[in-house]
């Protein structure tokens, strides 16, 4: 039996109210998605302007200088980023400097990707290549550290005590910085009797050698105290007077040995010597400051009593000589210590002084 009216059917209006919700929901959720995706881009390119703002314009430097065989980017601008590395020119030649155009250096940067670029307002770069010099007195040293390692060589010669002359003026070179080693003698041949060497000597410059021939006379030499002006005998000897040279060994062979000159400052020259002439202790005194027939002022010491009284120098003495002292009075001749210019002590017994007193 069928009854009518009893059927489920769902509500129209409450059916209506859920679908339009949930249509509603859909779209606030699409729309806060697509705004959140939009916040993101929009955020992404603000912080690449921000980035791109912050970063610098490459700034073209007016000087360069260089130690390699290439410049770079880096080289040339102020904060060029990741292609500083990247060669743009061949350096100059070694301790030299050239010119670049400023604009040349601007378009090779940006071909490279450098992109914007400030010239600064210059015309050209100046390109310099920093060298390690290499002069005639190094090559000299070198020379003489190779021939002390000959074999027959004595153990007490250091490097300052040869000399070496080379035939011709030697020009100064350059060498590489980056070299490890800038500078060596290849090849040395030499002769004991007359000294004369040959040697082979190679430069570094980074890109290329040089090889260059040296040849001379390397002479052993030996330190030599040398008066600087002329003595006459009984000079005092000023602390300018005396130098130290150096003179070859041959021929200082005869001279009397090394005298430093601080133990000669203040004697007395016992006779002539010249300027240039080396010197010894042999020709030197302590200054005479009592001379013979000077008239002198004796005085006798004791632990208890001091008497003082004149006399005549039979002698010339310096400071510490014994003298022989007359006594004018008794015609006794006494001996007496000089201390000090007309001034001499006796240390006697009682019998001199007695002498002393008549």
């Amino acid at each position: 039996m069928k009854i009518t009216g009893l059927e489920p059917v769902a509500p129209p209006t409450r059916l209506g109210l859920s679908v339009e919700v949930a249509l509603r929901l859909l779209r606030v959720v699409a729309s806060a998605a697509a705004l959140a995706l939009a916040a993101s881009v929009l955020l992404a390119v603000l912080a690449g302007e921000a980035r791109s703002q912050d970063r610098a314009v490459p700034r073209l430097r007016a000087q360069v200088a260089v130690t390699g065989e290439i410049v770079t980017i880096g080289d040339f601008f102020e904060e060029p980023g990741p292609l500083a590395a990247t060669p743009l020119f061949r350096a100059p030649d070694l301790g030299t400097t050239g010119p670049v155009p400023a604009r040349r250096v601007a378009d090779l940067a940006r071909a490279a990707g450098l992109g914007e670029v400030d010239l600064a307002g210059l015309v050209e770069v100046s390109v310099a290549r920093i060298a390690r010099p290499v002069e005639s007195a190094e090559l000299a040293r070198l020379v003489a550290v190779e021939l002390l390692r000959r074999p027959g060589r004595s153990d007490d010669l250091t490097v300052d005590d040869v000399e070496v002359v080379f035939d011709a003026p030697v020009e100064p070179r350059h060498a590489s910085l980056d070299s490890l080693a800038p500078v060596r003698v290849v090849s040395l041949t030499a002769q004991a009797q007359s000294g004369r060497f040959d040697a082979l000597v190679q430069i570094d410059k980074g890109d290329a050698t040089e090889r260059l021939r040296l040849r001379g006379t390397a002479i052993e030499t030996v330190p030599v105290a040398v008066l600087a002006r002329a003595l006459s005998r009984g000079d005092i000897v000023g602390k300018n007077d005396v130098v130290v040279e150096r003179q070859p060994r041959a021929r200082a062979g005869a001279l009397r040995g090394l005298l430093d000159p601080r133990e000669v400052v203040g004697l007395q020259a016992r006779r002539a010597l010249r300027v240039g002439q080396a010197i010894a202790t042999a020709d030197f005194a302590r200054p005479e400051v009592v001379a013979r027939g000077d008239t002198v002022t004796v005085i006798f010491r004791s632990a208890a009593l001091q008497v003082t009284g004149r006399g005549q120098a039979q002698q010339s003495g310096a400071v510490g000589d014994v003298v022989s002292i007359l006594n004018p009075q008794s015609k006794r001749t006494l001996h007496a210590t000089v201390t000090g210019p007309g001034r001499v002590e006796i240390s006697a017994a009682k019998t001199a002084l007695a002498g002393l007193e008549r």
